[in-house]
């Protein structure tokens, strides 16, 4: 007996398509949640679910299943996000360079991905900044996995990210945007803040290692495994902020970026060894290269954390990134 193949689909021809579906399945695929899919969108949840029901009849797939509460993408959902990503970003990118960018009226909203570090020493300037020059413009700041950072930024979800130069791709562009140094800091009248702080002293008082991941050593950690020395660790969180709170209410110390730590209530000290640094990059797509809005963000934050670190080293201690 042979066997009969299944015909293969027809082509889908572009102009049987209304391209408005794209948008509204971009917005599905990134929240997973019809809901928040159309707060995006600004378009109620029944015209979120009627776009969906009209993708799925175009493309004979459910292209999204319920577990668990969330709208997991198909296969064939995943085969489309790229390329549909791809086609908005470049529409959006050319649409956005026809417009000419003022910030003192624009009511423009940028999307960035940071860190809690860099959110900390970015956005008390960034809104003074924002305040006297573009009082309009609005900013959102995300948490974002670093596997999603490049794809968002692809697909215009992201206008800007901040984070470490190894996210580095040929279809992102990139620039230095700060540059720092570990320092101690503990309590303001803790004992430790008297006198020098030695290598003996440091590893031997109560600690906070500060990491988002769940295991593995911070780079503090490392920097003293590689002089065969072990902090006391009492404590690990995943943030700096949740950190400064523990220092100022107890005699646990912890090691953060400088810039940080000068806007904390905490006495800072020297490390008694070659201070980690810790770098990180803006980066933006490719395409956005030209769109004026991204151009004046981009420039703005460069120009606020011009020289902003200072030397990275001092007293001879650390080194230059």
């Amino acid at each position: 007996m042979v066997m009969m193949m299944p015909p293969a689909p027809a082509p889908l021809k572009l102009t049987g398509i209304d391209l408005n579906l794209f948008v509204a399945f971009e917005a599905i695929y990134a929240e997973r949640n019809l809901t928040r899919a159309a707060d995006i969108l600004n378009v109620t949840q029944p015209a979120v679910s009627n776009a969906l029901a009209r993708l799925r009849a175009t493309f004979g797939d459910p292209l999204f299943e319920r577990r668990g509460g969330a709208m997991a993408p198909t296969a064939v959902s995943q085969s489309l996000i790229g390329p549909v990503r791809q086609a908005l970003a470049r529409l959006r990118s050319g649409l956005d360079q026809r417009t000419a960018f003022d910030p003192a009226t624009s009511d423009r909203t940028f999307h960035i991905a940071l860190r809690d570090t860099s959110a900390a020493m970015l956005l008390p300037a960034l809104a003074r900044h924002l305040e006297a020059e573009a009082p309009r413009v609005q900013v959102q700041c995300h948490l974002v996995d670093r596997a999603e950072i490049a794809p968002e930024l692809a697909a215009g979800t992201l206008d800007l990210a901040i984070d470490i130069p190894q996210m580095a791709r040929s279809d992102l562009s990139s620039a230095p945007l700060i540059a720092d140094r570990y320092v101690c800091v503990l309590r303001r009248g803790h004992p430790a803040a008297r006198g020098e702080m030695t290598l003996e002293r440091f590893v031997a008082l109560r600690q906070i290692a500060i990491s988002g991941r769940r295991r593995g050593r911070t780079l503090v950690e490392a920097a003293l495994a590689r002089m065969g020395r072990t902090p006391n660790t009492v404590l690990r969180v995943p943030t700096f902020q949740m950190a400064m709170e523990v220092v100022r209410a107890s005699d646990v110390i912890a090691a953060a970026p400088h810039l940080l730590a000068q806007g904390q209530d905490v006495a800072i000290r020297d490390l008694p060894f070659p201070a980690p640094t810790v770098e990180s990059l803006l980066y933006w797509h490719r395409n956005a290269e030209s769109d004026p809005g991204s151009q004046w963000m981009r420039d703005e934050l460069l120009r606020l954390f011009a020289g902003a670190a200072g030397p990275v080293s001092r007293g001879g201690r650390g080194k230059r990134p």
